[in-house]
């Protein structure tokens, strides 16, 4: 599979993206909204072996694509996808922050929403935010997710977007 915009292209990471996969990865200003704090060469490449063996479908589980640069196919993100049910799909994102303010992350969940809706029919997306993660709140708002819920034990808020309404 393969997800082309008008800067990207969206499609599994390869064995030869591990260092890459680590290396933004691991820097302190991208983990700082994560579930890591560091990640190791080894945690990419394990990683990238489970998403190369148990590819992106419509079966409950969660996938890893990446995120390239249409013109020279360097890989600056990826995409976490865990697929929750059969309507039903969570959606994480990474960008190195090399790349941040330059509107990837926007064009790249608006594909991969607009991907999922069309291929597999899924009707709704969630995405769990840090409540001080600004600018990712303002991604999601920006493509028409709205609040559903927040937790004050891990300072996270649930973001929730129908897949039935224009995506933006």
């Amino acid at each position: 599979m393969m997800i082309n915009t008008d800067r990207l292209i969206i499609e599994p990471l390869s064995y030869d993206d591990a260092k890459r996969f680590s290396e933004y990865r691991d820097k302190k200003e991208v983990a700082k909204y994560q579930s890591w704090h560091r990640y190791s060469y080894n945690q990419a490449k394990k990683r990238i072996n489970q998403c190369l063996k148990y590819p992106l479908t419509n079966k409950v589980g969660n996938y890893q694509l990446g995120i390239y640069t249409k013109y020279d196919h360097y890989l600056i993100g990826d995409l976490y996808i865990e697929v929750d049910g059969y309507t039903t799909f969570s959606l994480g994102y990474t960008l190195d922050s090399h790349y941040w303010h330059y509107g990837y992350g926007s064009e790249a969940v608006k594909a991969i929403l607009n991907y999922m809706y069309e291929t597999y029919q899924f009707k709704r997306c969630l995405c769990r935010v840090y409540q001080d993660n600004r600018r990712s709140i303002h991604l999601l708002e920006k493509l028409g997710f709205k609040r559903i819920s927040q937790s004050k034990f891990f300072q996270d808020a649930l973001y929730a977007k129908d897949l039935n309404d224009n995506i933006k």
